[in-house]
């Protein structure tokens, strides 16, 4: 075996062990608990905020949720050391039954994942 081809072949397995050529990554995730509340009940919007910095602003979106941001109500939260957060917050007292969409944003990006909520 040439010397080359072992190298390659020892720098994609060091690849493989760590994730990718930069380090692991975080990948970003999503959800809401519980699935199903009332107007006007308490929920909380976890989740890993992928590359997000630690004491980042996390914001969690969504028709269900009071105020007005980016067109959407949002509820926000802060993003740990572990690159996870846990948003507490309540459904919208006017917010009609059904399925709303829960997307999440930190920084200048969305994190790229959706959960969803039903409103009883």
């Amino acid at each position: 075996m040439s010397r080359s081809l072992m190298l390659s072949l020892a720098a994609l397995a060091t690849i493989a062990a760590t994730g990718s050529a930069f380090g692991s990554v975080t990948r970003a995730q999503l959800a809401v608990r519980p699935h199903t509340a009332a107007a006007g009940a308490t929920i909380r919007v976890t989740g890993k905020a992928g590359t997000c910095n630690a004491g980042s602003t996390v914001i969690a979106l969504s028709g269900a949720f009071p105020g007005h941001a980016y067109g959407e109500g949002t509820l926000t939260g802060r993003v740990r050391a572990d690159h996870t957060f846990t948003i507490k917050g309540r459904v919208r007292r006017s917010a009609a039954p059904g399925r709303y969409e829960v997307s999440a944003r930190c920084g200048d990006g969305n994190l790229g994942v959706s959960a969803y909520l039903r409103v009883s």
